[in-house]
């Protein structure tokens, strides 16, 4: 065993991904690869709703960022498991030998006071693998989260009330879309799979009978593959009814914006995939028992995250984080009951920002766990936990209703020539509503529950199990995240 934690402690923290960085596949995928066929407009349209190439101010760039920044959080920080060893140990003066300290063998996502016993040590792993679901309650995999992409902002007429002469000053700061062919939009289904699967070799040993130090080696594999389906929502190139314009001039407006020349109702679908592995970001651990009841007690710990992880293929947070927790834990005949309540200081930011763009900076954290242990056998414990996560000034995403405004042609027989949206004289204005997420600031509470068990199968060989699920709709949510292991005492 210790030869096992030697190798991968050694193994190099480079990751193997492709060319991409998976930091920037959704970006790109959405913010960049979405072109329009080449048309006969002057100037061509193409590249009109490709964000990330010509349109540094579009609305959609921070809405699509938050959604990114928010994945890479969540995938970086989750909880590799507590590195405490099931078998605790004290010193019996009265036979002179070490005896066990607790029938309990522990919390799986938790600490308790109690500490493994001075110059014993336990090593081990934790495999965790977490397929990922929903984000605040809309589906991953069926297109139900949707991003709109705005025309390019480039240009605005200098008199738009005599609607002479072109000005290159950008628009900023509005959802307004003119001059009038720039009122559509893109609408883009996402449909995401994204995996991670966590292997934490561990150790931890006992340099007195009140203080443990250990550390958590984690090994990360991320899988993501994601498919937007867009489609042209013709609020302008769709000419409405009764207008003189003639058949070809019809369908050249058409063309104007097209994935299809000659078929306005194409649509285009865009897959991209990629994988990444590597070293995480190593946990230094520490623990002291500094008040001891023959119940349990109360013990100060320390965990420090390292950023060795690469955070622009999401296998590390971006920074270094210091948790600190008060540790209560309090054991009686066959139950035991363990509370955690602490803070994580954070510093360094997520790569979840396209290339160019400030990147959010890593939240801090308030943490807080409990639950309990059932002794249900001499070598068979039971637990429950809930896991309790805010991040401080993570931002939310909630799906709102927001209107888009664009300038509609007034139809013969209709209403007087305008003047629409921007002034424009001969447009109506007019407004459409589409569902889409809005960053929202404030803090991201995270909530798990879990339910363990932890085997001792043969002489100090512990076999761990545990299940994972989401208790509220925030943020990115699995189904159920399965974690096994392997615990041994020396």
């Amino acid at each position: 065993m210790r030869a096992l934690i030697v190798v991968l402690v050694l193994i190099p923290a480079s990751a193997r991904a492709q060319a991409l960085p998976l930091a920037d596949l959704l970006p790109d995928l959405i913010l960049r690869d979405i072109a329009l066929v080449p048309n006969t407009a002057n100037p061509p349209h193409e590249a009109h709703f490709m964000p990330l190439t010509n349109d540094p101010a579009n609305p959609a760039i921070p809405i699509v960022t938050s959604f990114n920044t928010q994945m890479a959080t969540q995938f970086s920080t989750i909880p590799l498991g507590s590195s405490s060893g099931g078998l605790t140990y004290v010193f019996d003066e009265t036979v002179g030998t070490f005896r066990r300290a607790s029938p309990s063998f522990g919390p799986m996502f938790a600490e308790r006071a109690l500490t493994i016993g001075r110059r014993k040590m336990n090593a081990g792993f934790n495999y965790q693998r977490t397929s990922y679901s929903t984000f605040e309650g809309q589906n991953l995999d069926d297109g139900t989260i949707k991003f709109y992409l705005r025309h390019q902002d480039c240009c605005h007429f200098d008199d738009p009330a005599s609607g002479t002469g072109f000005s290159r000053t950008p628009l900023t700061g509005t959802d307004t879309l003119n001059p009038p062919f720039k009122g559509d939009l893109v609408e883009t289904a996402l449909t995401l799979k994204a995996t991670t699967q966590t292997t934490a070799a561990f150790v931890n040993y006992g340099v007195t009978d009140r203080w443990d130090v250990g550390m958590a080696v984690p090994f990360v594999s991320v899988h993501l593959d994601a498919s937007v389906r867009a489609r042209i929502i013709r609020l302008v190139t769709q000419p409405p009814p009764n207008t003189t314009l003639s058949p070809a001039d019809v369908q050249s407006a058409l063309n104007v914006h097209t994935f299809e020349l000659n078929n306005p109702n194409a649509t285009r679908t865009i897959q991209r995939s990629g994988d990444a592995s590597g070293l995480g970001d190593i946990v230094l651990r520490s623990k002291f028992h500094f008040l001891s009841t023959a119940e349990g007690g109360l013990a100060v710990a320390i965990d420090v995250r390292v950023p060795s992880g690469d955070e622009r293929n999401l296998l590390g947070a971006g920074g270094t984080e210091a948790k600190i927790l008060l540790v209560a834990s309090d054991e009686r005949g066959r139950v035991g009951q363990h509370a955690n309540v602490g803070y994580t200081v954070a510093k360094g930011t997520v790569a979840g920002a396209p290339a160019g763009f400030a990147r959010a900076p890593l939240p801090d954290e308030i943490n807080y766990t409990g639950g309990l242990e059932l002794v249900a056998t001499p070598r068979l414990t039971l637990v429950g936990d809930f896991v309790g996560r805010t991040l401080r000034g993570a931002g939310r995403l909630a799906v709102a209703s927001k209107k888009f405004e664009y300038n509609e042609p007034t139809p013969l027989g209709g209403l007087p020539p305008g003047p629409g949206c921007g002034g424009f004289i001969g447009f109506t204005c007019k407004t459409a509503s589409f569902d889409e997420f809005a960053p929202r600031p404030g803090n991201l509470t995270l909530l798990l529950g879990t339910a363990s068990a932890k085997w001792n199968f043969r002489g100090n060989l512990l076999l761990t199990g545990s299940v994972l699920f989401p208790l509220t709709e925030a943020g990115l949510r699995s189904r159920v995240t399965t974690v096994v292991g392997l615990d041994y005492a020396f």
